[in-house]
């Protein structure tokens, strides 16, 4: 677990998110291992921190494809960058407001 996300964990324990179901390190996709970091199932929002992986090109490559497989299976996806760490209280407010107002391609 990267800096990030255990700073991330912690916040969102500090500020719990009442009443959405949080899960850490959700397989989200039928026949492949991807996984989010956390997720809230019930409203397809994941959240990805990422670490020195993500900026190579095979992490870069395998995210591509991975989030291009989420978005067809509607999901949303937040992406924070680990080293940034200590935004994580902001991190969920910005979670917060996302599980607050429903996507707005959904909408009308």
């Amino acid at each position: 677990m990267s800096k990030g996300e255990e700073c991330l964990a912690a916040a969102l324990e500090q500020s719990p998110i009442e009443g959405w179901d949080l899960v850490r390190e959700y397989q989200f996709h039928p026949t492949r291992r991807w996984r989010f970091d956390f997720a809230f199932p019930s409203q397809k929002l994941a959240v990805e921190v990422d670490g020195k992986y993500h900026r190579t090109y095979g992490g870069q490559r395998n995210d591509c494809e991975k989030l291009n497989q989420a978005t067809l299976l509607g999901w949303r996806v937040l992406r924070f960058p680990t080293n940034e760490w200590r935004k994580a209280h902001q991190w969920v407010a910005l979670i917060r407001e996302c599980l607050c107002s429903p996507p707005s391609w959904r909408s009308g």
